[in-house]
């Protein structure tokens, strides 16, 4: 970037000497404006703001040494200025060094003197620029520092609780955005927030830990309700542009100093934590909207993980998802914290774990399959994410069971169907015959029914009524006889059980045998 040169003198012949001779480009310079006398070079300084000043002493209205005086009285100490004179008078150049002019040349100039001295004026202004540069990012840096540690509501010391107060003075109220991403996306998404933020006043973007970004951020009053554009609006833009990050924002209740802001962050943080139960991503939560929303940490543990255990007991794939749904349901409605949902799922994984654990095989080729549990302490994962962590597992899991349980279950039924065939006469119930089997009483239902196409009552009920034809055709039995032998205590029952499968009492079936 070229600097900026202003040249000055009332001779016209020399002004057009100083442009054409000298080549301005080559040393890194471009002329900016000429003028003719101090008075008309004052207010061109004003106005552009040059880095060097090239001006003659002798000119009317003004000279270009009470030019001089009069732009550092101002308070304007950083130009750079070359004087040009005709005079080798040493009480000039005293005068011209007690306002820190930078060189003194004489008329006529000499081309190469001039070029050597603009160099040597370039140079300096490089090292100052470049001092500037470090200054600011250090006084950045020291005010990043400071903010820091009052949005962390850390004790300030007496002056850097001056510098806060000074810096709220920058707007009427201040709020916090808090911004949570994934520490491996921070690169990307951050800059193109910078880009975002880039040119509002009292705007600070300051990472609180890997993942976990702040932006402070002040608005004048005025403009809270105002139809042009505040850092409020550009942040909703902000959260749309980061759609392709998953990303968390939530918004904390303003405060009118920067002494305070700690408050803000801490309702921020507060806001954060309802993005867990959000279907809505990159929504920038405001905390006004979910304060009265608390989390609960309370719930039944003990009947949600019985019935989750309950379907793998029974093997039954449908249960469990109904588990897991009301599971979904009940931390919903009671809003359960996300560090205790969180931990419920860590602990539900690892019981699932032990229990497929348990019941494969030690030398089955599916044992290696068991899945592992996934590091839920994630501040990104979402209770949808838990609840689709859950479904995930319980398909890997009932395919194995199923796998597992197949040619297992095919001889069991076998012997518990002849253990029925054996003792149907008996007041036999499938709650006696799951204890006799080791089974569950509804997996061994489901199994039964699974294997032969119909459930243990109608399997009882048909042994039953064939043994009680047999006996009806021997004609040695009254009907109440005949009822008891095959099992039933309630003649009734014998009756309805009867005319049920053989469309007829046994009365008639004794008459059409």
């Amino acid at each position: 970037m070229a600097f900026k040169v202003l040249l000055i003198d009332d001779e016209p012949w020399a002004l057009e000497g100083l442009q054409l001779w000298i080549p301005w480009e080559s040393l890194g310079f471009e002329v900016c404006a000429v003028c003719g006398n101090g008075a008309e070079g004052l207010k061109q300084m004003e106005e552009l703001k040059p880095d060097l000043v090239m001006v003659d002493i002798h000119m009317p209205i003004m000279d270009g040494l009470e030019m001089i005086e009069e732009w550092r009285r101002r308070g304007n100490w950083t130009t750079k200025f070359i004087i040009l004179t005709g005079y080798s008078d040493f009480e000039y150049a005293r005068k011209a060094l007690k306002f820190k002019v930078s060189r003194y040349l004489l008329k006529p100039l000499d081309d190469e003197q001039v070029e050597s001295e603009v160099l040597i004026m370039r140079q300096e202004l490089l090292k100052e620029q470049e001092q500037h540069q470090i200054g600011q990012i250090a006084q950045r840096e020291q005010k990043m520092l400071t903010m820091k540690e009052a949005l962390m509501g850390s004790t300030l010391s007496v002056d850097a609780a001056h510098y806060i107060e000074r810096l709220s003075r920058e707007a009427d109220v201040w709020n916090v955005c808090l911004i949570q991403v994934s520490g491996e996306d921070y690169g990307r998404w951050s800059s193109l927030a910078a880009e975002f933020l880039n040119g509002w006043d009292a705007v600070y973007l300051i990472r609180l830990r890997n993942d976990l970004v702040s932006i402070v951020f002040g608005e004048l009053a005025y403009a809270i309700q105002g139809t042009e554009e505040t850092v409020r609006t550009r942040l909703e833009t902000l959260a749309r542009r980061l759609a392709g990050f998953r990303v968390f924002m939530a918004v904390g209740l303003p405060e009118s100093s920067l002494i305070s802001i700690s408050n803000s962050r801490i309702t921020a943080e507060e806001a954060l934590l309802h993005a867990f139960y959000e279907a809505e991503r990159n929504k920038i939560i405001e905390y006004e909207a979910v304060k009265n929303h608390a989390f609960q940490r309370h719930y039944n543990q003990v009947e949600l993980v019985e019935r989750v255990l309950g379907a793998f007991q029974l093997i039954d794939h449908t249960s469990y998802q109904s588990a897991v749904g009301f599971i979904e349901q009940t931390f919903r409605e009671t809003r359960v914290h996300p560090e205790a949902a969180r931990k419920f799922v860590i602990y539900l994984l690892h019981e699932i774990r032990a229990y497929m654990g348990a019941k494969m095989a030690e030398n089955s080729a599916d044992s290696n399959r068991l899945f592992e549990i996934p590091n839920l302490d994630e501040a990104l994962l979402t209770f949808d994410d838990l609840i689709g962590m859950l479904h995930s597992c319980g398909r890997v899991c009932f395919e194995l069971l199923l796998k597992e349980n197949a040619s297992e279950a095919q001889g069991i039924v076998q012997d518990i169907n002849d253990y029925i065939s054996a003792h149907f006469r008996e007041g036999l119930t499938i709650k006696m015959l799951a204890e006799r089997f080791f089974l569950h009483p509804a997996y061994l239902g489901q199994l039964l029914i699974r294997k032969n196409g119909i459930g243990f009552n109608e399997l009882l009920h048909n042994l039953r009524i064939e043994e009680a034809c047999r006996l009806l055709q021997l004609n040695q039995y009254k009907n109440s006889e005949v009822s008891e032998k095959v099992g039933y205590a309630s003649y009734h029952h014998f009756l309805k059980q009867f005319e049920k499968r053989m469309a007829m009492s046994p009365n008639e079936y004794k008459k059409n045998v």
